[in-house]
């Protein structure tokens, strides 16, 4: 299991960090490395007043070589769905797969904080891969392939969140929120 645990300052208050950071997807992905493309596939508010938006994200990366015998480009695709609480300004988030669906986990939790005029958002979260045999594929060879996969997508994490809120502070500067 990888764990992680990325943290942004913003120089605005939670509420409007939170509300640029949980809304119109779809032109962040261009400043995500790793990411081509984003999309909305459902958005609705709930009953409590929770958001819950469920996207996928198109992903490109150098694979590492013994992975590439069990990871292909086109599996760097995912949904990502976010139940979004404006009460408490945090956001439960979970990703599923489009391969390997009941073998790689990945959820957490982000909190938004005052710190007076300014902010700081924290994201938690862990990242588990269970795969141990893929029929036509030696069960070492898939082992040593999750043992390198495992941490080479953990540490993809963190720089794309930080290209994610570098987006979300450009998005509140263009809106004059921020300087």
């Amino acid at each position: 299991m990888y764990k992680f645990k990325h943290k942004e300052s913003f120089p605005c208050p939670a509420r409007e960090a939170f509300e640029a950071g949980t809304r119109d997807f779809e032109d962040l992905g261009k400043y995500i490395p790793n990411v081509t493309k984003i999309e909305v596939l459902h958005h609705e508010t709930l009953d409590d007043g929770r958001k819950r938006w469920l996207l996928k994200f198109h992903g490109d990366g150098a694979i590492p070589l013994i992975a590439r015998a069990v990871i292909k480009p086109r599996m760097l695709r995912w949904k990502e769905e976010m139940i979004c609480n404006p009460g408490d300004m945090t956001i439960e988030w979970s990703i599923e797969t489009y391969y390997f669906t009941e073998h790689f986990h990945c959820a957490g939790k982000t909190h938004y904080y005052d710190r007076g005029s300014t902010c700081d958002v924290v994201v938690d979260g862990c990242l588990n891969v269970t795969l141990s045999h893929l029929p036509g594929f030696h069960d070492v060879l898939v082992r040593k392939a999750v043992q390198l996969l495992e941490p080479f997508v953990g540490r993809l994490i963190a720089p794309n969140l930080g290209k994610f809120y570098k987006a979300i502070k450009r998005r509140l500067k263009v809106e004059g929120k921020i300087r």
